[in-house]
């Protein structure tokens, strides 16, 4: 019985590592941006700080992590116009009231629209135009 115990688990701890493995090379690890400000990814607020930010291309899900603080999330995307002078960025939206949602990230041929709750009701409740964009570049790894 524990001889075939020992089997089940080992060969569940090797799907699982294969698995991960799997799920790891899906995202690309696109680009870093320093954000300086505390910001929403879709209901999660995130610090500021020095963000990776990896996507997958198959199905355009999206990793934002801080490895400083063992902080971020992961977020479903639209795809959109990307990058056309070369560069990427990400577009976050903001209210008069400093709340930052990050709303796109743009790469030269591929652009990702977050159409999060947040995002909807910000844009909901700009009667009188208080909303902005703010730009971060972003750089290669």
């Amino acid at each position: 019985m524990k001889k075939s115990y020992r089997k089940l688990m080992s060969l569940t701890l090797f799907v699982l590592a294969l698995t991960g493995a799997a799920l790891a090379q899906d995202y690309d690890a696109n680009v870093r941006a320093n954000i300086p400000f505390d910001f929403y990814a879709g209901n999660k607020l995130l610090p500021a700080g020095s963000y990776t930010i990896s996507v997958n291309r198959v199905n355009n899900n999206v990793a934002i992590f801080q490895r400083d603080r063992g902080v971020g999330t992961f977020l479903f995307a639209s795809q959109n116009d990307g990058s056309t002078d070369g560069r990427s960025f990400l577009i976050f939206r903001s209210d008069e009231d400093g709340v930052y949602v990050l709303q796109n990230i743009e790469e030269p041929g591929l652009g990702l629209h977050f159409a999060t709750k947040r995002n909807l009701s910000l844009a909901a409740n700009d009667h009188g135009n208080s909303l902005r964009q703010v730009a971060i570049t972003a750089y290669g790894k």
